[in-house]
């Protein structure tokens, strides 16, 4: 009895083992994804300096940039006129400056040689072992959140879509279906809407440019004036 006992938890131990081994076996040689064994916060301090650089926000940076950078740092390194300088501050003036290679160190970041080095590039440069997933997972890492969706506009009630109806049916006197730019200023006298605004409306809502506003396009001009939301 004992040794039956023995002998099936022997199967079961065997079995286990053989899921595990199988399960490894499946595993390997598969890389991880969204995951990546260096340093996020390294990476973080990565993109703190990369955006130093990129003065203009453009997510990239040039060699103009790169060197006004270089030599902003170098500049502000060195005594002010009139101060002693430290053993420090004569050590870094000994030898080449990376200033000097700033135009080489670029190249060599510029990887496309579009001129203009991308953050993506310079993880590439920094971390030259890493895989294309683990170069994702970098970015991932310091991209910025997503712009909430705006919330979508709710419809104009019945009684300021009749409204609006009303005016365009006024003020379209000669009854073409459409107003001139002098009919829409005078359906919006009383607004209070400066005449240079009213004339910038009606530029940009004379959807098919032929010099007219017709129903459709004045709907659409007064409801994003917002004057009928709360009718």
């Amino acid at each position: 009895m004992e040794e039956e006992k023995k002998k099936k938890q022997a199967e079961t131990d065997a079995k286990r083992e053989a899921n595990i081994k199988e399960r490894e076996a499946k595993q390997k040689g598969k890389p991880k994804t969204g995951s990546s064994k260096y340093s996020k916060k390294d990476v973080t301090e990565l993109n703190k300096i990369f955006k130093e650089y990129d003065k203009d926000n453009s997510g990239k940076i040039s060699l103009e940039e790169f060197s006004a950078a270089l030599k902003k740092k170098k500049d502000d390194s060195a005594p002010r006129p009139g101060e002693k300088s430290t053993l420090a501050q004569r050590k870094a003036t000994e030898g080449i400056s990376i200033l000097d290679l700033s135009e080489q160190v670029f190249h060599e970041m510029d990887s496309d040689g579009d001129g203009d080095v991308t953050f993506a590039e310079l993880l590439k440069l920094m971390f030259r072992h890493a895989r294309p997933d683990e170069i994702n997972t970098m970015l991932s890492w310091v991209a910025p959140e997503p712009e909430p969706e705006p919330e979508p506009k709710p419809e104009l009630s019945a009684e300021a879509q009749k409204a609006i109806k009303d005016i365009f049916k006024l003020y379209d006197k000669d009854k073409s279906g459409k107003l001139s730019l002098n009919e829409l200023k005078k359906a919006l006298a009383k607004t209070g809407i400066d005449p240079d605004e009213i004339k910038t409306y009606f530029t940009d809502y004379d959807g098919n440019g032929d010099g007219e506003i017709d129903k459709e396009e004045f709907f659409k001009l007064m409801e994003s004036t917002g004057a009928f939301d709360d009718m």
